[in-house]
């Protein structure tokens, strides 16, 4: 299976547009957001712009730390033609194919790490940082895809970047915006 991973958006539409077409080039069959959406309005955007081109697969997100005005996406979420799978809590712990992943923001790096060092994932998903990381730790594949609002670590930057994720060889190929 093919999954499209993507991270803080920050309301940045031009980038998040770019990300759902590559996913819809690519084929993939599931999406994985880590987390700092933001606005309400990104989420709406996000739902039409798929619509609009016909990429309707499960999307699986947690929120991340700048959760905008997390009641309304919440409240509006089931009204979507395709709504998002919430962690109930801070990690989403899913199933792809035979592998076991879980999605965790980041921004804690004892918990991120904890994670990445339990031995109980095959791959854990994060964002944050804003920064690609794509390594195996131990047994573990660790992606975070960097970020589709052309930013990192405090500056602009010329690029944005998102990850495609193939859970057969439970390997990742990181691919540029631009």
């Amino acid at each position: 299976m093919i999954v499209g991973v993507i991270s803080d958006t920050h309301d940045r539409l031009d980038g998040l547009q770019k990300a759902i077409a590559i996913f819809k080039d690519k084929q993939v069959e599931m999406m994985i957001h880590c987390g700092d959406w933001v606005s309400p309005f990104t989420y709406q955007y996000f739902d039409n712009e798929c619509h609009r081109i016909g990429l309707k697969v499960p999307v699986y997100s947690v929120i991340g730390n700048n959760p905008g005005d997390l009641k309304r996406v919440i409240e509006e979420n089931s009204l979507r033609n395709n709504p998002i799978l919430f962690a109930k809590r801070e990690v989403n712990e899913l199933e792809l194919n035979q592998r076991k992943g879980v999605i965790y923001h980041g921004t804690d790096k004892i918990i991120l790490n904890s994670l990445i060092n339990s031995g109980q994932y095959d791959v854990v998903f994060t964002g944050h940082t804003h920064a690609v990381r794509n390594e195996v730790v131990g047994k573990t594949l660790v992606l975070n895809p960097g970020a589709v609002n052309y930013a990192c670590e405090g500056k602009i930057i010329a690029t944005a970047t998102v990850a495609l994720y193939d859970s057969e060889s439970n390997t990742a190929e990181i691919v540029f915006l631009d």
